[in-house]
């Protein structure tokens, strides 16, 4: 039994590891802000612009005060690139840093209502409820967005739902 927990907690502390100091994946420092906004508004590769929108989430998620000036690069980015990743990273990136809602939530109802891509969709959906009630204005779009889903075999149902579930402030049954 020993065996089996060291060999868990050993697997664990190899994982944090990864995520915070090896392969670039981890949350990116204060400093490094400048480098990611500028991929994001210049790089020809829309790789390397969605890198760069979700490591500015990333810290944004940590310290949105750090990212000020990122929001709206990144509100264009979801409104006008043509890479739906691109798009996809720069929802969820708004949401994490969860900047003026007024100025936000329009923008994401814009993209979950006209974005073709149903992952930009998705995307927005999460941000809207990291907003929680400062998104309600979404909510007639939310339901009829899960109108096109069976919820109980859709995880984007599912998703949907929980967002709404998040915005009413309504509790949510256990399964």
């Amino acid at each position: 039994m020993k065996f089996v927990q060291f060999l868990g907690l050993t697997v664990l502390l190899c994982s944090v590891d990864f995520v915070m100091g090896g392969g670039g994946v981890g949350i990116p420092k204060k400093e490094d802000v400048p480098k990611y906004l500028k991929q994001l508004q210049t790089s020809i590769s829309a790789a390397d612009r969605a890198k760069a929108a979700e490591m500015l989430g990333k810290r944004g998620g940590i310290n949105a005060d750090d990212v000020e000036e990122a929001v709206e690069p990144l509100k264009k980015a979801l409104q006008k690139d043509k890479d739906s990743k691109v798009r996809v990273a720069a929802a969820r990136a708004l949401g994490n840093i969860h900047s003026k809602a007024k100025d936000t939530v329009p923008i994401l109802i814009d993209r979950l209502k006209n974005d073709d891509v149903m992952e930009v969709k998705m995307a927005t959906v999460v941000a809207l409820g990291q907003y929680g009630a400062e998104a309600k204005e979404a909510l007639p779009d939310l339901r009829e967005l899960a109108k096109k889903f069976d919820a109980k075999k859709s995880k984007d149902g599912q998703t949907v739902l929980a967002t709404i579930k998040l915005i009413t402030g309504a509790k949510m049954k256990k399964t």
